[in-house]
């Protein structure tokens, strides 16, 4: 039994108890208070709830808002359900999770063919794993595939926190999908649904980065304004690793790319490498990207521009194309030759 009474956010046990599902007790708290607190709220909900279908919503909850503790909490809980479909819902959460640890991306995939997913919530877990899975190799065609299955299902779900949650994840891979084939129109339509959707704070900071990523051809204080709205919400989360990502990677990334490198550091050798070629300094942007293992299409590209020839452009953008299906970061190669009047 959770209290529905809420002082300053903040549940309180009352003498009325009613009994909630973790839906209706989220519209609830949405009324007074913002995402952080929204999001405490319902952590503290799901925690205490006697709900296999809160159990299951928590998965999904903890797992959009990237809480691995707690994501971890509710797979063995759902493990240990005597639902079966708990279990299976715990299996494919378990597998969502292997990907982020770097976990054998054939060997996940073989496991997901072998769970009997005879339940459209089933069904729709395992299209949105195998998107993560074409992700992780670069294979950003098969998006649209997998979500025109997810939507055919959507109609079958019941619970109405669920199907926001799953237009959460379509809104994001679409988003990502149009921005891959350099459709930025229709992705930022789909980004901008996702930022304007509750329920998933971590998520949006993260949205935030590609968004700032997605102006690079455009404009340079559209970028930073999407770099600042992303270290806002990481850093009311005390999310450090995001944090990282865009100290380290992003923004340094961008600002050389605009020649805008004042003050700007980085300890990545190749994003190092890139704000030395920004300064106009191409001998120590070659020393820094010929000392890298495995060149990666950036590093390519960044040859390109520090040595003048032609030929790391079009290694950049084969690997763009060919190997990522990345049509819009292969546009920096081809627009590179013409800068350079090659």
């Amino acid at each position: 039994m959770i209290s529905t009474k809420m002082n300053q956010g903040t549940m309180k046990q009352t003498e009325l108890n009613v009994t909630l599902e973790l839906h209706q007790f989220m519209t609830m708290v949405s009324l007074d208070n913002n995402e952080k607190e929204m999001l405490r709220l319902a952590k503290q909900f799901c925690y205490q709830s006697k709900s296999s279908l809160d159990q299951r919503l928590a998965l999904e909850l903890f797992y959009i808002n990237k809480m691995d503790q707690e994501l971890q909490h509710f797979i063995e809980k759902n493990k240990e359900s005597e639902h079966t479909l708990n279990q299976k819902y715990a299996l494919l959460y378990q597998l969502m999770f292997d990907i982020s640890q770097n976990k054998s991306i054939h060997k996940i995939r073989k496991c997901a063919q072998a769970i009997r997913c005879d339940h459209p919530e089933l069904r729709c877990l395992r299209y949105f794993l195998y998107i993560e899975l074409d992700v992780c190799v670069y294979q950003y065609d098969r998006i649209g595939y997998y979500l025109g299955k997810i939507q055919q299902l959507l109609p079958r779900i019941e619970n109405p926190l669920l199907v926001t949650f799953y237009n959460i994840r379509i809104h994001s891979q679409l988003f990502m999908y149009y921005w891959k084939r350099n459709e930025l129109i229709l992705a930022r339509k789909h980004a901008y649904e996702v930022l304007h959707t509750p329920y998933h704070l971590r998520a949006k900071a993260q949205i935030h980065i590609y968004m700032a990523l997605s102006y690079i051809y455009e404009d340079f204080y559209s970028s930073i304004y999407h770099i600042e709205e992303a270290k806002e919400i990481a850093q009311s989360l005390n999310d450090n690793q995001t944090l990282k990502n865009i100290s380290t990677y992003t923004k340094p990334f961008i600002c050389a790319h605009f020649g805008e490198v004042d003050n700007v550091e980085t300890v990545d050798p190749v994003e190092q490498a890139h704000i030395e070629i920004a300064k106009g300094n191409r001998k120590k942007a070659i020393q820094l990207l010929e000392s890298i293992v495995n060149p990666s299409p950036f590093t390519q590209y960044y040859l390109g521009l520090a040595t003048k020839k032609q030929h790391f452009f079009i290694h950049s953008y084969q690997s763009f194309m060919e190997k990522r299906s990345d049509h819009f970061f292969a546009r920096l190669p081809l627009n590179a030759t013409q800068m350079v009047g090659l």
